[in-house]
């Protein structure tokens, strides 16, 4: 604890011992005057210095997009107070979650910034977007206000390096982060494009080692003006960086200086960052121009002079790095969705993805038969169904089988095209037999027809017959009723006949009369 109580008592004597800093902060115009750049605009620089590359592959790092975690996603922010080399320096140290959706690149002072060359302090632009964490980012002319390097803010690229080869970082469409040297041709890419990107000067970091000397190298050193290369390294000044740690967490570093007297050189900043975790990270804009920003509340000590007073002022700077509440990315969830606290909820019953950018019409997505849009499955010719899984039923083609076919005696046709001809496929063999049963020929349906004709003709020949026999069977049985009733009439109008009984009681009648003859006086 008493150490501790040293160490803050050792740096407030050390603020209080600057008398350009004894009376605090002011609110005016900076003068400009904490500058890294005694560099004479006069020297003759190589040809490998400032060479544009436009095409071909760099060295770079690409990080994988890390899971987003759960819960909050609020940025970590630390202040720290530490010895270099037995000098004490203040700083911030930064972490935040879901780059992808936290981390922005922005303009100075808001969208079209870059294009004005206007310039404004990292307070003013902050509280364009609210930021919660900002600080100062990429480099720029001081005298024009010129954003130097490739700057993309929010997906719209507002400025371009030509090729000239300084360190980037930034954040591509799918939450890849991107370390390192890019080519013309890799900052255009279409197929992933950035969303976020800024240039830098000097590679601190790549993939867990120091590359101060690889950098030296490498880049061009036309994007800083300090003097030499070498003393823009080695020289002691306030410094900010911008990088990643293992989790794919994007990390803000912040030193607070004064050129040539106090802070930190980009070799104690890189080792720093090492022992914080830190994989890849970049050197951004320092001097004058660091700057930290809380909550849209200077939290650093400026070191440049106030134009008007004894106070040190912010100075106005180009880009700045922000750190803000979950957006979502694109923010207009791609015209297919809400951004409800940073996360997209798609509209409609097949957008699907982050982004709400992308269809899906289920597991078989259309069978392969169809193409998938925002209603659902639109079905190639030939197929129907919700998932295009149904061929057309007969007598219907065309996409989605809402065409009816137009062939002579209801014969199918082809499902697809709508030709009447069934040979189209060797698979319509079968199918033509089949129609050829289904369907009867012409002569065959004449044939039925006369047939059907010749039938008709005899039942009605036949029915008539019938009608003709059946009046002349009652015409006949009148004509017998009526002569056994004349015959009955002609015999009651004469005498009583005699018919002598033949037979009487089983008996012959003869003999019955015989035996009268003798028994019977009297006699017929």
């Amino acid at each position: 604890m008493a150490a501790s109580m040293g160490r803050w008592l050792l740096f407030l004597a050390l603020l209080g011992s600057l008398p350009e800093a004894s009376g605090g902060f002011g609110s005016g115009v900076s003068r400009d005057d904490d500058l890294l750049l005694p560099y004479p605009r006069t020297r003759v620089r190589s040809a490998r210095d400032c060479t544009p590359v436009h095409t071909g592959r760099r060295e770079h790092e690409s990080w994988p997009p890390a899971p987003a975690p759960p819960g909050g996603v609020s940025p970590s922010v630390r202040n720290f107070f530490s010895y270099f080399a037995g000098r004490a320096v203040g700083g911030h140290l930064t972490r935040a979650a879901a780059p992808l959706r936290t981390f922005s690149v922005l303009e100075p002072g808001g969208p079209g910034g870059c294009a004005s060359r206007h310039r404004a302090t990292v307070e003013e632009t902050a509280r364009t977007v609210r930021c919660r964490v900002a600080q100062n980012g990429g480099f720029f002319r001081m005298d024009t206000g010129e954003c130097l390097g490739n700057v993309v803010s929010d997906g719209r690229r507002v400025s371009s390096s030509r090729g000239l080869q300084n360190a980037q970082f930034g954040i591509r469409r799918d939450g890849t982060l991107v370390t390192g040297y890019l080519s013309e041709e890799e900052v255009l890419d279409t197929e992933n494009p950035f969303v976020q990107l800024l240039s830098g000067v000097v590679w601190l970091i790549r993939n867990g080692s120091v590359y101060i000397n690889e950098s030296l190298a490498t880049e061009c050193d036309e994007t800083q003006e300090t003097g030499s290369f070498s003393k823009f390294v080695n020289v002691l000044s306030a410094r900010t960086a911008v990088g990643h740690d293992q989790k794919g967490q994007v990390v803000l570093f912040h030193a607070d200086g004064q050129t040539e007297q106090r802070g930190v050189n980009l070799w104690e900043m890189a080792e720093f960052l090492l022992q914080q975790g830190v994989v890849n990270a970049i050197n951004l804009d320092g001097g004058g121009s660091a700057t930290f920003v809380l909550n849209g509340t200077l939290a650093s000590y400026p070191s440049d002079h106030c134009k008007e007073s004894m106070w040190r002022c912010p100075r106005r700077v180009s880009t700045v790095v922000c750190l803000h509440e979950p957006r979502c990315q694109p923010p207009d969830c791609s015209s297919h969705g809400t951004c409800v606290q940073g996360s997209c909820q798609c509209m409609g019953r097949f957008w699907r993805g982050a982004a709400c950018n992308e269809l899906d019409c289920g597991p078989s997505n259309c069978s392969g038969h169809g193409l998938c849009t925002e209603t659902g499955c639109r079905c190639k010719a030939g197929w129907t169904g919700s998932n295009c899984s149904e061929e057309c039923p007969h007598g219907w083609y065309g996409p989605g089988c809402q065409s009816p076919c137009k062939c002579e005696h209801q014969c199918p046709c082809n499902p697809r095209t709508g030709n009447c001809s069934l040979s189209w496929t060797p698979a319509m063999t079968s199918l033509t037999s089949q129609v050829n049963r289904c369907f009867p020929s012409p002569e065959a349906t004449l044939r039925a027809r006369e047939l059907s004709y010749f039938t008709g003709t005899t039942w009605l020949v036949l029915t008539l017959t019938l009608v003709f026999l059946l009046l002349l069977s009652m015409a006949v049985n009148v004509t017998l009723l009526r002569g056994s009733r004349t015959e009955r009439n002609r015999h009651l109008d004469g005498g009583y006949v005699y018919h002598p009984l033949r037979e009487v009681n089983g008996e012959p009648a003869a003999e019955k009369e015989q035996l009268g003859d003798t028994h019977g006086p009297f006699k017929d």
